[in-house]
């Protein structure tokens, strides 16, 4: 990376600084997300997530997409927005 300013002066003193660099490598809108800890290994391969549905719960496969502090993508049958899922203790 290159860093180039228009007034010298106003970073004397600066050559060791340290600075924090963010980049997006990829993007997804709209999507629903869990926090990857929710994530479940499922026996017969893929992963799902337990899912509240009242006072019960049951555990639902998931699709995984694109992961990113600390979340990942879910989609699947039985997945929709709003939904509570458990987490790991």
């Amino acid at each position: 990376m290159t860093v180039s300013v228009d007034d010298a002066k106003s970073v004397a003193g600066l050559d060791q600084a340290t600075v924090d660099v963010a980049f997006t490598a990829s993007e997804r809108e709209n999507v629903l997300t869990v926090p990857v800890a929710a994530l479940l290994a499922l026996a017969e391969g893929g992963y799902g997530v337990q899912v509240f549905d009242g006072t019960a719960t049951r555990i639902v496969a998931v699709e995984t997409g694109m992961f990113a502090t600390g979340r990942v993508e879910i989609s699947g049958d039985g997945i929709a927005e709003g939904m509570a899922v458990g987490m790991p203790s």
